[in-house]
């Protein structure tokens, strides 16, 4: 019988991440208990085209393209029709303008550039797909081979998965991708949503949930870039818009079908699927209904993801921030969720503790896409915890105390500080501080304005108009200091949809609808819509006699029952 002989250095991943391998034979257990394929010992094939991860080259492609002179009709059926204006190659790649959008077969997705324009890939041919698109190469060498390798992790995929699943978590183009949005600072290597595209081979729940959300993410995103666009040359019509939009909704629906289906099935054997994947597919169910409205259906998905909660065994090694930022988006969305909920409408049961609140959220604080320090998120649910409760437990007076305590609570918490804590995180150096420091005293000033909002005994409070009047000044002030292409101008959303709430006069709430609008091309979320029409209902109260009952009460009808993150 032939032996095998023990392998004599670590695996490819091992060693690539300088881990110490076990030499496991066929295959490394540290990379199966990571959830990774293990490319074993042997000789390793570099597929061309690949994206360094880390390095000096992060982000670019190991090789030149495959040069168009080699397929004399490649060129021809990407050029526009006679009557639409030509394009180079770098309109599609990093320059300001839009690429038109031209028909295609159902069965293939849309491209779209960093901003959202949608090109065509109407005649490309089977070996042209690639996972990544690239610029055309300057070289006049050509190519031995016509077509380019795709990366094994991807060659099995339908070719709309494979596109969407590059659309959220590649690298190349950092722009107006689903990956960007969940965190403050985007860096290749430290951005742990994207450690979970090596999972989708192996966990078709977690494929097509990722591919649901990024497809309604290009879908509003091509909506958004279309209709709130300042770009005067903008080369996109309505018509083919509504259509680019449409397609990637619908393949969004598909793959969230075929998403829920798979979840059933994975939430009767926990322990076979992963609860990390699980809570991760939970995850992205909430964020999907929050790109498609915000409103509803992310209540019971959120629901169903702390009870993944109580069930997860201690985190493997390698995976502990990637735990650590589900779990804090968990309790953002139910915090942010209970501020304008009934006491009843969460079905809990004891997954979310406010006791949890600090430590969970401050593993994550650091580059939190929220940009909210933990201790104000925490006043900010016991605020909401005051404002529903009975007065027959406790007196008017006894509420009215803990709410002005919050208050204090929050007014006396050190923005500086917090903000200036991200500089002893190595790669948190060149975090935007004054932003930071904006976007955290933005938070403090909205949580004090809900606070004296929410609870009515603080109504009739002396001098409440005049402090409500002075915290929506400050907040107008921080907010107008973040630039529309400051990382941290997506943070702000909740903020500007609380002042905005509070706003009486018709200038104040053009400014905040103005935000909206922008924050809308900035971070395509459909809960920013929600948001634009939700403040339009509160408007509308204005010629109504509201009697005592102010307008957190008001969001707080069940027919609402929606999401501001």
């Amino acid at each position: 019988m032939t032996t095998i002989e023990a392998p004599t250095k670590a695996c490819h991943n091992c060693r690539r991440q300088r881990l110490r391998c076990d030499r496991s034979y066929p295959h490394c257990n540290k990379c199966i208990a990571a959830g990774k394929e293990c490319l074993g010992y042997g000789k390793l094939f570099r597929w061309t085209g690949a994206v360094a991860s880390r390095g000096k080259l992060a982000g670019r492609t190991s090789s030149a393209p495959v040069d168009d002179s080699t397929r004399p009709n490649a060129r021809s059926r990407l050029t526009p029709p006679a009557s639409t204006p030509s394009h180079s190659p770098s309109s599609l790649h990093g320059s300001g303008r839009e690429s038109p959008f031209y028909p295609r077969p159902r069965d293939e997705p849309p491209l779209a550039d960093q901003h959202g324009t949608v090109a065509s890939t109407a005649d490309l041919a089977p070996e042209d797909a690639q996972l990544i698109t690239r610029p055309r190469s300057t070289d006049n060498s050509s190519v031995s081979s016509p077509w380019v390798l795709v990366d094994p992790l991807f060659q099995d995929l339908e070719p709309s998965n494979r596109y969407y699943l590059s659309y959220s978590l590649t690298w190349e183009t950092v722009t107006q991708r689903l990956c960007k949005d969940l965190v403050s600072q985007d860096h290749p290597d430290r951005n742990p949503f994207r450690t979970l595209l090596p999972l989708t081979r192996a966990h078709p729940l977690l494929q097509h949930i990722i591919v649901a959300a990024s497809a309604a993410h290009m879908s509003n995103l091509v909506r958004a870039s279309h209709v709130y666009s300042n770009d005067a040359n903008q080369l996109l019509g309505t018509s083919e818009a509504e259509e680019a939009s449409a397609r990637a909704y619908r393949d969004a629906l598909v793959a969230k079908h075929k998403a829920l289906s798979l979840m059933r099935d994975a939430v009767r054997d926990v322990d076979s699927t992963g609860g990390d994947v699980i809570l991760a597919a939970a995850l992205f169910f909430i964020n999907v209904e929050l790109i498609e409205s915000g409103k509803h259906g992310w209540k019971a998905h959120l629901e169903g993801a702390g009870r993944i909660m109580s069930l997860l065994q201690p985190a493997l090694p390698g995976n502990e921030a990637l735990r650590d930022y589900m779990l804090s988006d968990c309790f953002v969305y139910f915090i942010l969720g209970s501020a304008f909920m009934p006491a009843a409408a969460f079905d809990t049961g004891s997954f979310f503790q406010p006791s949890q609140i600090p430590s969970i959220l401050g593993r994550a604080a650091a580059n939190s896409y929220l940009c909210c320090p933990p201790e104000i998120l925490a006043i900010l649910h016991a605020a909401s915890q005051l404002s529903n409760a009975s007065t027959d437990a406790h007196s008017d007076d006894e509420i009215r105390a803990a709410g002005l305590a919050l208050i204090q609570r929050a007014q006396a918490f050190d923005i500086n500080a917090w903000a200036n804590d991200v500089r002893n995180i190595s790669y948190l150096q060149d975090a935007p501080i004054q932003s930071r420091i904006h976007a955290g005293s933005a938070h403090r000033l909205a949580a004090c304005l809900y606070i004296l909002q929410a609870i009515p005994s603080l109504s009739e409070m002396k001098g409440h108009d005049e402090v409500a009047e002075s915290l929506s000044r400050d907040i107008f002030k921080h907010l107008s200091s973040i630039p529309d292409d400051d990382p941290n101008f997506k943070a702000t959303t909740w903020p500007t949809f609380i002042v905005g709430a509070e706003a009486t006069g018709r200038a104040r709430r053009e400014w905040v609808m103005n935000r909206l609008r922008r924050l809308v091309v900035s971070c395509p979320w459909g809960f920013l819509y929600t948001a634009m029409d939700t403040l339009q209902v509160i408007w509308s109260l204005d010629g109504q006699n509201k009697g005592t009952r102010g307008w957190v009460q008001t969001l707080k009808d069940p027919k609402l029952n929606f999401l501001i993150v």
